[in-house]
């Protein structure tokens, strides 16, 4: 699986405009010009899991797509017409998103957004697509996520995991010139598969040598032979790349340390936050690609300030980084929704949205016909250092593997 930005309640239009693109152009060529007229709200439907693996995910992004919401119905609207929200929890289960996406729909959803991920939330996505409706994740990184696997009604504002494998792998032999590396990584989930092959084949063509790999799942209870193996090398690899998520990585990484191998992790997005850290106390050179710093110090004053806005609001920070695509999510829709003249049918938005091209939504965003994910996306380059995490750099994959379904 791969969430932190606040603006002030009194934002102005042109604020707006430069975030939500409310004061901006929209297409005089409707292809609904009844919608476009009409003063009937506009009806996001969530599909999230408000309990369970994606909690720490999911709400997060959907209180910051309500900022959003916030904003553009405060600058009147998508052309006038206020947006609303019904939502319904799937608990972070499968076998519920489907059921879930079916129950806003009946209640009037015109758009869904569905949760952070493809394994958990494609259900939601396959019933919207069978509805002809929009169905966006907040932050799911498979590339599955769109025509590829679900339907070409299906988006997501993740970055994708090959982005992440490709950007981790760079970094590592470019700016830290690292040159051997072990690969372990957890193979429950679309997202970790498509990030470690994109991180060893990335590695590879750099140069980089790759003295063992190893595969867990998430509920394994022990992976001590896979440490084993790492501790047993005549040589230790300058760093070890893992991709899991939470909470199963965090009992990887105790146990790698546990076993006395004190080489550097690099991982993924799913180190972000400080919820999981308990697990591993006063841990150290780790190093994960992330969409931005909670910590205040992101180097874009944006997204500190929706930081700051969430916790005002939340009286916590985020608890991740990834709640940020929340409010990109609703930039996105309120840009095609603009772009068609005031259409929310699923054909007219995605002919709009498979065109965006680095819009400058809080998270730049490009779409094709083909992918229907951001594979071209600036990550950051956090450090987690005695416990605590700052950031490091950012950095731009300059070559991203084809993905492949």
């Amino acid at each position: 699986m791969s969430m932190s930005r606040a603006f002030a309640s009194t934002i102005a239009c042109v604020s707006v405009a430069a975030v939500l693109g409310a004061c901006g152009s929209s297409s005089s060529n409707s292809s609904d010009n009844a919608s476009a007229k009409s003063t009937k709200p506009i009806t996001v439907g969530f599909v999230i899991g408000k309990t369970g693996v994606l909690e720490s995910y999911d709400v997060p992004a959907a209180t910051a797509a309500k900022f959003a919401i916030a904003d553009i119905n405060k600058s009147g609207g998508i052309d006038g017409r206020q947006v609303k929200t019904i939502e319904a929890d799937m608990k972070s289960k499968p076998e519920l998103a489907g059921t879930a996406a079916t129950d806003v729909i009946s209640k009037g959803a015109d758009v869904l957004v569905t949760p952070c991920d493809f394994d958990l939330g494609s259900p939601a996505a396959l019933v919207a697509q069978k509805a002809g409706k929009i169905g966006i994740s907040t932050c799911a990184a498979s590339t599955n996520f769109g025509p590829q696997g679900v339907g070409d009604l299906a988006y997501t504002m993740g970055t994708g995991g090959v982005t992440e494998g490709a950007a981790a792998a760079e970094w590592a032999y470019g700016k830290k010139k690292f040159r051997t590396a072990y690969l372990l990584w957890d193979n429950t989930l679309d997202q970790n598969k498509q990030a470690s092959a994109a991180f060893k084949q990335r590695w590879q063509e750099l140069g980089g040598k790759l003295v063992g790999e190893d595969t867990f799942k998430q509920d394994d209870q022990s992976i001590g032979a896979q440490v084993t193996r790492i501790k047993d090398l005549s040589t230790q690899p300058d760093f070890v790349y893992m991709s899991s998520y939470q909470p199963g990585f965090a009992k990887a990484i105790k146990q790698v340390r546990a076993a006395g191998i004190s080489e550097p992790i690099i991982g993924g997005s799913d180190l972000d936050g400080d919820y999981w850290k308990s697990a591993v106390k006063n841990l150290s050179d780790v190093y994960f690609t992330a969409y931005a710093s909670i910590y205040g110090d992101d180097p874009d004053t944006k997204i500190n300030e929706l930081v700051a806005r969430y916790t005002k609001q939340a009286g916590k920070k985020p608890d991740v980084s990834a709640f940020l695509t929340g409010y990109a999510v609703v930039q996105a829709l309120v840009q095609a929704i603009k772009e068609t003249g005031g259409s929310t049918d699923g054909k007219a938005l995605t002919a709009k949205m498979q065109a965006f091209t680095n819009e400058p939504f809080v998270l730049k965003t490009t779409y094709t016909p083909e992918f229907h994910i951001s594979l071209k996306r600036e990550v950051r380059i956090l450090e987690i250092h005695n416990g605590k995490t700052s950031v490091e750099g950012s950095w731009n994959a300059q070559e991203v593997p084809t993905p492949k379904g």
